[in-house]
């Protein structure tokens, strides 16, 4: 596209003939030798683990849409000229589908937003945490005490693109639908690509630019926020956003996923900060022990938390959620 190949030119032109046929054909322009859309405007390939393709051609397609723009370029079609931005907008609509704008308003990216799936096919989500089940599972256990569980997942496998939705938009969450709720690396991977091109378009006006939300409640989870007043004497300036983000049954007991995340609300950076938590009778992650008892503190790559930066630790236990509270800090 560069002008730049040489003797090679000839071969160099039927690679780029390859890919502007499959961009044409992915943007409905290729005189009816299309990509199927579902109605709800996903790519359609394959009944097993669809979005593994969605997501890779996305990929794909915001590359190319910069190799038009750097070349002022434009993607020449059977069905007429395409301009490089529009290119990138049909790749931005296969992320919005994924991410929850589809007629399920379903988030096929677990984890993301309040409603996403929770029978996903994969033995370390649907298999309780060795801290909550010591016992050991055998494979034939794992079949018939989990894989046919109607309850939800134990473990939310955050990040994981599921196969995703049929060609009507239908989506059955149910673990024995692998076809539809087994995830793969293959679907997830260039994901990463298409969301760091949106994220850099973005920056501070659009959806992109923000951290996904991954660890909402459902509608039926208890929900905490815990504000303390900055301007208050004598009050830590922190704020500790208390959420259960997923809960399950072993037997006849209830155990609950706890997330608090710790932002920095005031115009200083926070160091030696130190957390006291009573009623903790479950496993904790994301901070470090102290010799003090029910002390804690922040992890060793966690020297300093910025002025408006925050952090987060999880813990499970069945019963009432823990007490945070500060100790002390510089």
């Amino acid at each position: 596209m560069e002008q730049k190949g040489g003797a090679y030119i000839s071969t160099l032109k039927q690679y780029q003939a390859k890919a502007d046929y499959f961009a044409c054909a992915c943007l409905q322009k290729n005189d009816g030798y299309n990509v199927h859309l579902t109605p709800g405007g996903l790519m359609y390939v394959h009944e097993w683990n669809n979005l593994q393709y969605a997501s890779a051609a996305s990929f794909l397609l915001a590359v190319y849409s910069d190799y038009l723009s750097a070349a002022n370029a434009k993607l020449t079609c059977p069905d007429g000229q395409i301009q490089p931005h529009e290119v990138l907008n049909f790749a931005k609509s296969q992320a919005d589908y994924i991410l929850g704008k589809n007629p399920k308003s379903m988030s096929y990216l677990v984890g993301y937003g309040p409603k996403y799936p929770t029978h996903v096919h994969h033995r370390g989500a649907s298999i309780a945490s060795i801290s909550v089940l010591p016992s050991m599972v055998s494979c034939v256990q794992g079949f018939e005490a989990w894989y046919r569980s109607p309850e939800a997942d134990p473990n939310v496998i955050y990040g994981a693109l599921v196969g995703g939705p049929d060609q009507n938009d239908g989506f059955n969450d149910d673990r024995s639908s692998y076809e539809q709720t087994e995830p793969t690396l293959s679907g997830s991977a260039p994901l990463v690509g298409l969301f760091a091109k949106l994220e850099s378009l973005s920056r501070n006006k659009g959806p992109y630019h923000k951290r996904p939300t991954t660890e909402q409640p459902s509608q039926n989870y208890h929900h905490q926020t815990s504000v303390p007043s900055t301007k208050s004497p004598g009050v830590p300036p922190v704020r500790f956003l208390h959420s259960i983000t997923n809960t399950w049954n072993v037997g006849k007991t209830t155990y609950y996923r706890h997330k608090v995340v710790i932002k920095n609300t005031s115009e200083k950076p926070i160091t030696d900060l130190k957390l006291v938590l009573e009623d903790l009778s479950g496993n904790l992650w994301g901070l470090s022990p102290t010799p003090v008892k029910n002390t804690y503190e922040l992890p060793p790559w966690l020297k300093v938390l910025n002025p408006g930066s925050d952090c987060s630790f999880v813990y499970i236990q069945e019963g009432p959620q823990a007490k945070v509270s500060v100790l002390s800090y510089q």
